[in-house]
């Protein structure tokens, strides 16, 4: 499946995590005709009414491995660790587990440029924002920064420049991810209490560029 072509219709979604991403991720889906299931680790939160009004399951209290083994796509929020057993059986029966960067990106009809790096990421995406919007461009911003890449998908035009912050919790769950322009401004040693080497964390950044061509 190319990504032109890539639909949820009628396929079971699982969205791990009901941080802002992993709301917005699910709110996304739902709209694209998924049957939607939300996991948190948390009993409530402050959203939880409004998404069951959209017709999204919640099973709150943990994520569930039976949940996601039986599901067709799991789209894991950025602060899920993946290395976690619950995604094991899910592994095993071949799911596609992907992050909110990775779904929302797949739909955009405008051009991204991506910026990641250890440090200045949210000064030079912001930058980059002001700077198209003051050279009168239809530009959106967001990703680590502002909102979720996917509240921007509905209003994606050709036209429009996304601008996005990406970092490595988001890059790692990536796999088709294309900017049209990747910037990586620097590395350094960070979030090693999450990634378990400073060359995962390296690894993680370098998807930014992974699937970059001449054209």
């Amino acid at each position: 499946m190319t990504r032109s072509d890539f639909s949820v219709r009628g396929k079971k979604v699982v969205v791990v995590g009901a941080a802002r991403s992993g709301i917005a991720a699910a709110e996304l889906l739902v709209r694209r005709g998924a049957l939607v299931t939300l996991t948190e680790m948390r009993q409530t939160f402050d959203d939880a009414d409004r998404l069951r009004a959209q017709g999204i399951a919640l099973e709150l209290g943990g994520h569930r491995a039976e949940s996601l083994a039986a599901a067709d796509l799991v789209v894991a929020s950025p602060g899920v660790p993946l290395e976690q057993e619950v995604f094991d059986a899910a592994r095993e029966r071949h799911v596609e587990i992907i992050g909110e960067l990775e779904l929302a990106s797949r739909w955009l009809k405008g051009r991204v440029i991506a910026i990641t790096g250890t440090k200045g990421k949210s000064t030079t995406t912001t930058l980059i924002g002001r700077m198209l919007t003051a050279a009168h461009f239809t530009t959106a911003v967001g990703g680590n920064i502002g909102g979720p890449l996917s509240t921007q998908v509905d209003g994606s035009t050709p036209e429009t420049f996304h601008v996005v912050e990406a970092s490595s919790f988001q890059l790692e769950t990536t796999t088709t991810f294309k900017p049209w322009m990747a910037v990586w401004l620097n590395l350094a040693d960070d979030h090693l209490d999450r990634h378990p080497s400073f060359d995962a964390y390296a690894e993680a950044k370098a998807r930014v560029v992974v699937n970059q061509t001449a054209t």
